[in-house]
């Protein structure tokens, strides 16, 4: 990868900095975290028009083409576009089974399109874009304007470009609400205080190739995600309580012996929960933090768990503890941090990933989140023993997995057994 230039050499130029990243931003800037969403795509695909549409996600959504430049503190600053060096579509042939890791550059722009081919109706398209400004509502609602240029363009139906304003941090709504922080963070179940003597800023060594993490995958049939969902109305637990408890039964059924102490930390997102509500492309990283920690017994009950989990958060919502949690970040991300998170359970859960407007002549088959580190460098934020990614793609709930160590292939057993008799409950 090509040496970054220096941050300083560019603030110089005070017009080309549009702003310095919020807490809720910067934790993505170390590493160059990009988030990625993967299509497998049979029928007859005209790359060239795919890469046309690129270009309008570009125009419509400016700050895909910004970049991100450091100074020596680490600190991430948003910078304005050059034009001049935007990347296009990457075409090529290949594997489509497989996903490899782009050339992407932080300090050149902030999304990319890979699109690779098979033979003449076989097709992977990936699009990243960088995790500092854009979470998961963002960049779904990237990818469905994707789609949605490229259908207009092979249609021969009219395009109409509406710029959209650079996105705003989730620190800059909580201010404009009147929120201020609280006593308590929300995290408190799963943190602990880190030793004064810690170095909270490991070495920063030089940054090694891009590295891409493609989680593992458990994916249930229609009918058995169908019975999930009526189980949660049927109970009045939320879906996503039943799928955190079931998630968190299949990690204490991997340890040997009975209950077992775990903690969970999962993102939350306030979009909708803010009056007016945030559009997908008006907020960066929208995602407040709320937490649960029990003894988890495999032989006791999965519905008691689930229920003790959504009321948890629907008091942490109904007290603001998850709006003002982002006020806390500091204190748990990055340089400052001053509390360790590390041991956790993460459970990501962007939910039902919307039909996204294709042309007759394709078909999207498959639909996977991937992530990519730019530059890895040492860890200097919250390290969890295992992260689940859930989401819902054609009727389909699908859990992903990253970390589990060896034992990987027993814990996914071990969800989609848990998964699978969840939904046999509701027969």
């Amino acid at each position: 990868m090509p040496e970054l230039p220096h941050a300083c050499d560019v603030l110089r130029d005070e017009v080309d900095v549009l702003r310095t990243l919020a807490p809720s931003e910067q934790r993505f800037v170390r590493h160059g975290t990009y988030t990625g969403r993967s299509v497998s795509v049979r029928g007859a695909l005209d790359p060239v028009a795919l890469g046309e549409a690129f270009d309008f996600v570009r125009r419509e959504y400016p700050v895909v083409a910004c970049r991100i430049m450091e100074d020596t503190a680490g600190q991430g600053y948003l910078l304005a576009p050059d034009e001049q060096a935007w990347t296009p579509a990457s075409v090529r042939q290949g594997d489509v089974e497989t996903v490899d890791p782009p050339v992407v550059d932080p300090a050149g722009q902030l999304a990319y399109l890979d699109v690779v081919g098979s033979g003449a109706d076989q097709w992977r398209v990936t699009l990243f874009a960088h995790h500092s400004i854009a979470d998961a509502g963002h960049c779904v609602g990237l990818l469905s304007g994707l789609w949605d240029f490229y259908t207009r363009i092979v249609d021969c139906a009219p395009i109409t470009v509406v710029p959209q304003a650079y996105p705003k941090p989730l620190e800059w709504y909580v201010e404009a609400h009147g929120i201020v922080r609280s006593v308590a963070s929300g995290f408190e179940d799963v943190t602990k205080p880190l030793p004064p003597e810690t170095d909270v800023v490991p070495a920063a060594g030089e940054p090694t190739s891009s590295t891409l993490a493609r989680p593992l995958r458990a994916r249930l049939d229609p009918d058995t995600t169908t019975r999930i969902v009526a189980l949660g109305r049927k109970s009045g637990v939320t879906v996503n309580g039943l799928v955190t408890a079931a998630l968190l039964r299949a990690c204490a059924s991997e340890t040997v012996g009975g209950a077992v102490p775990l903690g969970c930390l999962y993102p939350v997102d306030l979009r909708s929960r803010f009056d007016p509500p945030v559009a997908a492309a008006a907020g960066t990283n929208m995602a407040g933090m709320a937490s649960f920690a029990a003894e988890v017994d495999p032989s006791g009950s999965l519905m008691e768990l689930a229920q003790r989990i959504s009321g948890r958060l629907a008091r942490d919502l109904s007290s603001g503890i998850v709006h003002q949690s982002v006020l806390h970040f500091p204190d748990f991300y990055g340089a400052a941090r001053t509390y360790s998170l590390a041991g956790h359970i993460a459970v990501t859960n962007t939910g039902v990933v919307p039909a996204f407007r294709t042309p007759a002549a394709i078909a999207l088959t498959d639909y996977e989140i991937v992530y990519l580190s730019a530059h890895p460098r040492p860890s200097a934020g919250a390290s969890a023993s295992v992260t689940f990614l859930v989401y819902t793609f054609a009727r389909e709930l699908t859990v992903g997995l990253l970390g589990g160590g060896a034992n990987t292939d027993g814990l996914l057993a071990a969800v989609r057994a848990e998964l699978t008799a969840l939904s046999v409950a509701c027969v």
